[in-house]
């Protein structure tokens, strides 16, 4: 699913013709890839597994907007994968970035220290475009248009000033 429909494209690019489908709709998926990288957000709901050597007592998940943490599994020093108990940690999806955070006199399960935790969580705004900021949206379609109206020969400075002003409000800042 996209956030942007062939039929919204084709009426953006002023296209009629059947011809380009196939083309309109990858740079549907680039334009919107470009959205997500230029702010640091997940616009439709994903899946992810993020992996960590070692954790602290909290972990800051780099996907937003966070909805949920799966689980979490630890890989000991056998190798045999395990999934830590939701009742040692409490996740936050309150900020820009989610976190998890042990609950007091709760530790970690031993692990191996290398790819030892594995974070599966679910991120984006939600399951359907109407949930995606419409700033966001647009900024896709700005973005479409300038990579429709390029072909082959992309300029990425021309891209990220179409979509600069709209996504700024909505990047993720790290500190």
């Amino acid at each position: 699913m996209a956030v942007i429909t062939l039929e919204e494209a084709k009426a953006y690019l002023r296209v009629d013709s059947e011809d380009e489908n196939a083309l309109i709709s990858a740079m549907i998926a680039a334009a919107e890839k470009h959205v997500e990288l230029a702010t640091g957000r997940v616009l439709l709901t994903s899946t992810f597994e993020l992996v960590y050597d070692e954790v602290s007592g909290s972990i800051e998940i780099p996907k937003s907007p966070l909805q949920e943490v799966t689980k979490i599994e630890v890989v000991s020093e056998a190798g045999v994968k395990t999934e830590v108990a939701s009742s040692i940690y409490n996740v936050d999806t309150s900020g820009i970035l989610g976190r998890v955070q042990l609950k007091p006199g709760c530790v970690w399960p031993s692990h191996r220290g290398f790819a030892s935790f594995i974070v599966t969580v679910k991120a984006g705004y939600g399951d359907t475009a109407a949930a995606v900021p419409p700033a966001l949206k647009q900024a896709a379609l700005a973005a479409l248009a300038v990579i429709f109206a390029s072909r082959g020969e992309m300029d990425q400075e021309k891209i990220n000033s179409a979509v600069a002003a709209l996504c700024w409000p909505y990047k993720v800042w790290r500190l």
